[in-house]
C-alpha cells in the first residue's frame, strides 16, 4: 500500500484456495481496468485468507501489466469472505479509492466487460452500489432463488435478482458506511457478508443498480448433496436483519424494479445435476424425525398443509417423485421460521439446520416444475415465488406482532 500510495479505482479479489483460477481473474480484471479506465489510477488487490494451496504465490507471480498496480496480502482475523472484505474496505479508504469492484477468486468466465459494467455506474453515473445480474442455470443458486431473493424483495421492496451473487461494485461513500458498522460476527464475517451489504445498501438509501454480467460459472454443486455452511450463515444473517430493520420493512408495501446497467453479455450456463429423489428423501427424513419441532415452529394451518404433502407424495421406481409445494405455503414456512428465529431461546444454529429438510422439499418442487422449461420460463416460476412472498407479507406482519418477535417473544 505504501508503494501504491493512492488510487482512483480498485478491483478487489477475496481469495481462498483459488490457485487454479486466481491468475485468470487477475489478468482479466487488469485488462478491463486498462481498457475502460485508462484515465484513472487503478489497482488490483488480492486479499487472501491463508490458503492451504499456492494461491498467494500464484498471485504474487502473476503479471498484470504496467498500467495497473498490484497488491497481494493475507488479512488478519477469522477466516471468511466477510473478514476479507473488511480488510478490503480499510485498504480502499486508506488509498482514497472512489470506485471498487469485488470479484470472486473462483470466477471462471470473467471478461473485461464485467469490470466495465460493474465500475462505470459507480465512476460515471453516480451509483453507490452495483449488484450483479447474472443468468444462471435453474438449479444454480437455489438458496438465492427460493429464500434470499424473495425475502429481500418482499421485505425491503427492491427486486435485486442476485442479492448474494458475490461480485459487486461500491462507491467510497458506501464503503465508508460498511466499514463503520460493528457487525463482523461469525456470520457477516463469512458467507453472510453479501446479503448484509445488499440490505445495508437498501436501508441506508444509497443509489442502487444492477450490472449485466452474463453467465455465472463457478464451482456450483447439486443442492441435494452440498448445502454446507452457506445456508446457515446467509439465512441467519437475513433473519437477524429483520429484527434490526423491522421499522423499515414494516412500512414497505411495494416492490420496485432496480435498473440493469451495461450491455447484455453472451452466456452459456453450465448444467448442474440434481437428484429430486434424494431431495424428497431428505424432506421425508425431516418430517419423520422433526415433526414435533415443525408443529411448534409453524402455524397450525401451515403444518397441516405440509403434513398433507408428506402423506400424498409418490415416488416411482424410475426415480421420479410427484412432489409439489405451493409457493404460498413455502412463503408461510419461511415467514414462520423467521419469526421463531427472532424469538428462539435456544441455539439458532440448530433451528436453521433442522429446517433444512423443508428447503430440500421446495428445491424438489421447483425442480419438478422447471425440468422441461427454458431459462425465461424458469424465471417466471421464480417470479411466482416472489409474488407469493409479497402476498403473504400480511401474514408475516401478523405473526410478528402476535409473537412479539424481536422483543419479548410469546413462545
Amino acid at each position: 500500500m505504501a508503494e501504491v500510495g493512492s488510487a482512483d479505482m480498485m478491483v478487489a479479489i477475496p481469495a481462498y484456495n483459488n490457485e487454479l483460477t486466481i491468475a485468470h481473474v487477475m489478468k482479466v480484471a487488469a485488462e478491463g481496468l486498462s481498457t475502460f479506465f485508462a484515465d484513472r489510477k487503478c489497482v488490483i488487490f488480492v486479499c487472501e485468507g491463508g490458503s492451504l494451496d499456492e494461491t498467494k504465490n500464484v498471485a504474487l507471480m502473476t503479471d498484470v501489466g504496467l498500467t495497473v498496480c498490484k497488491m497481494v496480502g493475507t488479512y488478519r482475523g477469522d477466516s471468511g469472505k466477510g473478514s476479507a472484505l473488511r480488510a478490503i474496505f480499510k485498504a480502499a479508504l486508506d488509498l482514497g479509492v472512489a470506485s471498487c469492484a469485488l470479484i470472486d477468486g473462483d470466477n471462471r468466465n470473467l471478461t473485461p466487460d464485467w469490470v466495465n459494467n460493474m465500475l462505470t455506474p459507480i465512476a460515471r453515473e453516480g451509483f453507490d452500489y452495483v449488484a450483479p445480474y447474472y443468468k444462471r442455470y435453474e438449479y444454480d443458486g437455489t438458496i438465492t432463488n427460493l429464500i434470499v431473493y424473495p425475502l429481500v424483495a418482499s421485505l425491503y421492496g427492491k427486486k435485486l435478482r442476485q442479492p448474494i451473487g458475490g461480485d459487486f461494485g461500491l462507491s467510497a461513500k458506501f464503503i465508508e458506511v460498511l466499514a463503520g458498522q460493528d457487525v463482523w460476527d461469525v456470520f457477516v464475517g463469512q458467507f453472510g457478508i453479501d446479503v448484509w451489504m445488499t440490505i445495508s445498501a437498501i436501508t441506508n438509501g444509497v443509489s442502487i443498480c444492477q450490472a449485466n454480467l452474463g453467465a455465472k460459472i463457478h464451482g456450483a454443486k447439486d443442492p441435494a448433496f452440498s448445502l454446507g455452511p452457506m445456508y446457515l450463515q446467509v439465512i441467519s444473517t437475513v433473519f437477524r436483519s429483520m429484527a434490526k430493520f423491522a421499522d423499515f420493512w414494516k412500512g414497505i408495501d411495494v416492490v420496485t424494479e432496480v435498473p440493469v446497467k451495461g450491455t447484455a453479455l453472451p452466456w452459456e450456463p453450465e448444467p448442474i445435476p440434481i437428484s429430486v429423489t434424494r431431495l424428497v428423501e431428505e424432506f421425508n427424513l425431516g418430517m419423520t424425525h422433526f415433526s414435533s419441532l415443525y408443529r411448534e415452529i409453524l402455524s397450525e394451518e401451515t403444518f397441516g398443509r405440509l403434513e398433507q404433502i408428506a402423506k400424498s407424495e409418490v415416488c416411482v421406481p424410475e426415480g421420479y417423485c410427484d412432489f409439489h409445494m405451493p409457493p404460498d405455503l413455502w412463503a408461510r414456512i419461511i415467514y414462520d421460521v423467521a419469526v421463531v428465529f427472532n424469538c428462539w431461546k435456544g441455539n439458532t444454529h440448530k433451528l436453521i439446520d433442522l429446517t433444512s429438510p423443508l428447503y430440500f422439499g421446495q428445491v424438489a418442487s421447483i425442480a419438478n416444475r422447471t425440468q422441461d422449461l427454458g431459462h425465461a420460463e424458469s424465471e417466471m416460476v421464480v417470479d411466482d415465488i416472489i409474488r407469493a412472498f409479497v402476498n403473504e407479507k400480511v401474514y408475516l406482519q401478523q405473526r410478528w406482532k402476535d409473537m412479539g418477535a424481536g422483543k419479548v417473544c410469546s413462545m
